[in-house]
């Protein structure tokens, strides 16, 4: 699995800390999920969380 949250997040152009504002989260975290370890480790609930942060679909954050 591949994160594409870095694709995502340029595209809409919001920066990692304005992610982990709207989550409620530290910024290292949102950092993690960039990885393809972290999106790959994270839970369907908090891909829902930060999709809905970012405005896509949970699919969007990722590519197998």
């Amino acid at each position: 699995m591949r994160s594409r949250l870095k694709v995502v997040l340029a595209e809409r152009r919001l920066k990692q800390k304005e992610v982990a504002r709207r989550l409620g989260v530290d910024k290292s975290s949102v950092w993690r999920w960039t990885t393809d370890e972290g999106i790959a480790q994270a839970s369907l609930g908090t891909l829902a969380s930060l999709a809905r942060a970012v405005g896509c679909e949970v699919e969007d954050l990722y590519e197998m």
